[in-house]
This record gives C-alpha cells, sequence and structure tokens, in this order.
C-alpha cells in the first residue's frame, strides 16, 4: 500500500513548495477532504488548473472542475464559482495559463471517487521544445474503461517508472494539439530528441471481469526505432490489490524496460483418489494426466475442471472442480458411478447433418445424426465433429467429452451468400442425391431377381412333373380310359403352369437387371 501513498505525495510537493507566483495563491480543497495551497492558474473546458513547483521545476496540474469542493482565494474571492463572486483575477490567471501549453505532469491524487487528467507543461515558451529527460511515458490509450481506474494506474505506472529510471518524465499527449495517435506522437517526441517512448493501453480481458495492460516502449538507438511489448492482466473488480498486492504492475512495469521479472515458486499439488481406484484423471480439453490414485503439479491458480472415468464393462466417471493452494497439496476424493455419455447438438437453423471429422465426406457417407438429435459416446476425451447443411457452410467442431450424462453444444451455422461456392455446393448435393438413388436401384434390383428366380424353378417344378406324366402316358394303356384322360389333362396344366412361371420369373429377373444396371450407371 505505500505505493499508493507515492500520488498524493507528489501532488503535495508540487503544490506546496511554490518559489514564485505564477498564479493566484488560493486554499484547494477536493470533494475527498483533502485540503491544499496552490496557485489557481484559471479554468479550461471544466478543467481546473493549479501550479506549483517540483525540483526547482514549475508544474502544472489539471483536474475535472467536479472534483473540487472549493477553491478561494486569499481575500476569500470564490474561484470555483466567479459568477457568485468576483472572478476577474480568475480570468486573467487564465489568460496567463493558456500561454504555456507544454508543461511538464505530475502525477495527480488517488483519490477513490475523482476522475482526474493528468499533464506536464513548462511555461517557458509557446511551441513544445526539448525537455532534459530523454524518455516519456504517454499514459494510457483506455477507450470504454473506467477512467478513475485508468488514471490510477497511469499514476502508479509513472511511480513505478521513476523509481525505476529517473530519466523518465509523464508527458502530456495533449500538448499536441494536431495529433490524434500514436504514430503521430512518436513522431513528434522524436523531432524533440526523445530517445525512448512508452505507451499504455487498457482494454477489457477475454473475461466480463478482468483487464488487459499493454506498455509498448519504441527505443530510438539510430534512425529506426526498436519496439518492445509488455502485457499482463488483473482484475477488473479488485484492480489497485490485484495491481498493487500481487506486484503484477511493478513486473510489469519492469517487462516493459526489458528487466525480467523474478518469478516466484508458484506449484501447487493436487492428490485424486477414486473409488475404484485405476480411473484415468485429466482435464478438460488437456490429455490424460495419470491412473488414480496419483498426485500431479500445477501452476494454475484458479479453478481447475477434473475428470475421472474407468471403462471395464461399463464406463464409470465423476467429474469435480477444484482451487489450487499455492505450495501446498489439495487432497481429492471421487466416487465413480456408471454412466452414458451422451452429446446433444442443436443448430441454428435446425436439419443439419453430423459427421465424425476424422472422415472426409464423400457422396457415400451416412451422417451419425440429424440436428437436433443426441447420440452415445463411449469414450471420454476430445471429440470432432463435422456440421454440414445445405446453404450454409461446414462447421468443424471439437470439444471435449467429459464423463458426464450429457454434454450440449449449440452451434450457430454461417449462411453461404456466395454464388459460386452455393453453386458448387448444391452441384455437390445433386450428385449425392444421384448417387444414393443409384444405390437404391441396385439394392431394389435384389427382390425381383430373387422372386424371379424362385418363379423360374417353380415353373421348373411343374415342367418335370409334365414329363414324368408324358413318359406315363407312353405306355400302352386304353386312350379311352378315365385314368388316361385326367392325366392327360394334367400334363396339359402343368405344361402352361410351367410357361406362366417361367415368363413371370425370366420378366422379374429382367426388371431386376434393368434397375440394377441403371442403379450401376447412376452410382458411377
Amino acid at each position: 500500500m505505500n505505493k499508493l501513498f507515492y500520488i498524493p505525495l507528489l501532488i503535495a510537493t508540487a503544490l506546496l513548495h511554490a518559489a514564485e507566483s505564477k498564479g493566484i495563491e488560493a486554499q484547494v480543497e477536493l470533494l475527498s477532504g483533502t485540503k491544499q495551497k496552490a496557485q489557481f492558474l484559471g479554468i479550461e473546458k471544466d478543467t481546473v488548473n493549479l501550479g506549483g513547483y517540483i525540483k526547482d521545476k514549475f508544474t502544472v496540474v489539471r483536474i475535472a472542475k467536479n472534483q473540487f469542493k472549493s477553491i478561494v482565494d486569499m481575500q476569500g474571492n470564490d474561484l470555483l464559482n466567479p459568477a457568485k463572486k468576483d472572478s476577474s483575477a480568475a480570468v486573467a490567471s487564465n489568460d496567463s495559463a493558456t500561454a504555456s501549453p507544454d508543461s511538464a505532469v505530475a502525477a495527480a491524487p488517488a483519490d477513490s471517487a475523482a476522475t482526474q487528467e493528468v499533464a506536464q507543461a513548462d511555461s517557458a515558451a509557446i511551441e513544445p521544445k526539448p525537455v532534459s529527460n530523454k524518455k516519456v511515458f504517454v499514459g494510457y490509450e483506455a477507450a470504454g474503461i473506467d477512467p478513475q481506474k485508468a488514471a490510477v494506474l497511469a499514476s502508479l505506472t509513472a511511480g513505478l517508472l521513476g523509481e525505476t529510471d529517473t530519466n523518465y518524465t509523464y508527458a502530456d499527449s495533449n500538448q499536441f494539439e494536431d495529433c490524434n495517435d500514436q504514430a503521430c506522437l512518436q513522431d513528434k517526441y522524436a523531432k524533440l530528441g526523445i530517445k525512448e517512448m512508452l505507451f499504455g493501453k487498457i482494454s477489457m480481458g477475454k473475461s466480463a471481469d478482468s483487464l488487459d495492460l499493454q506498455l509498448k516502449r519504441v527505443l530510438y538507438e539510430d534512425s529506426l526505432p526498436t519496439i518492445n511489448i509488455a502485457t499482463t492482466t488483473i482484475s477488473a473488480k479488485n484492480t489497485l490489490s490485484d495491481a498493487v498486492v500481487s506486484n503484477k504492475i511493478k513486473n510489469f512495469v519492469q517487462e516493459s524496460q526489458g528487466i525480467k521479472a523474478k518469478q516466484a515458486n508458484a506449484k501447487s499439488y493436487i492428490h485424486v483418489e477414486t473409488d475404484p481406484e485405476g480411473a484415468m484423471l485429466s482435464r478438460s480439453e488437456k490429455d490424460a494426466l495419470c491412473k488414480t490414485p496419483c498426485t500431479f503439479v500445477t501452476l494454475d491458480t484458479g479453478k481447475i475442471v477434473l475428470n475421472a472415468y474407468w471403462k471395464v464393462e461399463h464406463l464409470w466417471g465423476a467429474q469435480t472442480t477444484v482451487r489450487p493452494i499455492p505450495g501446498d497439496t489439495v487432497k481429492v476424493s471421487l466416487k465413480l458411478k456408471k454412466i452414458s455419455p451422451e452429446v446433444r447438438i442443436m443448430t441454428q437453423p435446425s436439419g443439419a447433418e453430423i459427421y465424425p471429422s476424422s472422415e472426409q465426406i464423400t457422396k457415400s457417407s451416412k451422417p451419425i445424426a440429424h440436428t437436433p438429435d443426441k447420440f452415445s459416446y463411449t469414450d471420454p476425451g476430445m471429440v470432432s465433429l463435422r456440421i454440414r447443411r445445405e446453404g450454409y457452410r461446414d462447421s468443424l467442431v471439437s470439444f471435449y467429452l467429459a464423463p458426464v450424462p450429457e454434454t450440449t453444444l449449440n452451434i450457430e451455422l454461417e449462411e453461404i451468400k456466395d454464388f459460386d461456392e452455393l453453386q458448387a455446393q448444391k452441384n455437390w448435393i445433386r450428385s449425392r442425391k444421384i448417387y444414393h438413388l443409384g444405390q437404391t436401384l441396385m439394392g431394389s434390383a435384389i427382390a425381383p431377381a430373387v422372386v424371379g428366380a424362385l418363379f423360374l424353378y417353380l415353373g421348373q417344378q411343374d415342367y418335370s412333373e409334365a414329363r414324368d406324366l408324358r413318359d406315363e402316358l407312353k405306355m400302352p394303356s386304353s386312350p379311352e380310359g378315365a385314368n388316361y384322360k385326367k392325366k392327360k389333362d394334367k400334363n396339359r396344366d402343368l405344361a402352361k403352369s410351367g410357361d406362366r412361371k417361367t415368363i413371370v420369373g425370366s420378366s422379374l429377373i429382367g426388371a431386376g437387371i434393368v434397375l440394377f444396371g441403371i442403379g450401376l450407371y447412376l452410382t458411377f
């Protein structure tokens, strides 16, 4: 916390050690309760300019007007609200302040309720001149970030830079009114003889509760600059405690200067036991760690999801969440339960086909499911699937299948808007439909061929029986006998039945051959 006291100390030094008057001597009181004597230089665009000396150098501090409770001169005049009292002196001092745009910056107080803008200017000339220091810190670009946090982080960074290298100056990027970007500022400072510049940036992290900090160091050792970028992530909710207590900002600033910060030993140990033993232990989206009971080492400090599974006849599994303790061992005991993992995939829009990603999708490929649908997987671990739907681009989905009863995925499909790409997909789908039609015809050809063969067989049976009767009729007998006539009529009927069955069987076999031929042609 000593680092936080550096900021108000700096401004207190600036405002209390005034060697000569460049403005109106006044008593200043902030909303936070802080009271100081300072030189009042005027108000510009809702920003109050106060002056003082640091190391015999006149320094200007700019603070938002709404952060002041009162500013009163030695005669008791209200300088904060000149409309209520005589403000002629304030106006005069404001004119003198605007004649000094190039100023040196002092860090603003780290007041928890204040939104501050800090700048540094030299009152000796109208145009910026080369500064005595050859290194400048331009502050943080922090669009969309709480200005209070950005100002405090900038002041803290400036203080730490000063501790690391006294040649650093906290510069005011607003002193160049014609500059709107970093490239312009870099060029301006280079022309002033600045050999080293530090540009900061604050942005929202990947998660909603974190901030990403970046320091870009531009070093001119010759005509071309050398660039080094340092990054770190801090908590958005507990910004100061995370930045100061854990030394993240200090290490971050040192890294921007090319100083490698010493890494503390943050090893943690996790011991896992399961019932039954011999289960495979893994972390989500990572390879298996070990078989239980076992202990593994981790450098992570956040929550870790552990999965244990055991496959003998059936799949048994369990899942738990562990928070490591740096330098200590966390013991975990898991009871495995019988499970049947299922994957439920839903797409927008629905009706998409699901294929294994390990196989190339061809005209003969068959989907394992259609969305919305769920299907079983027997082995936990990384799974990759390909989602395909007409009119939409293929989606490759990779996910970790945990040993839990159900894993649900929601996928937004991307519509194809390119005409050529859409036409190519339609042609492929048409050829695939023709292929499946050919396969269907080839399969359909089997039935008539089999039935036709059966009719041919039955027809041959009738022919065979008719031949036997014909041989009996050739034997000596009375043509006029009743038995002879009966056998003769039966012989004729069997011959006709054999003819019909042969014709039907031959037709069915022919139809089967035709269907098979058409199907074979469409398939290939």
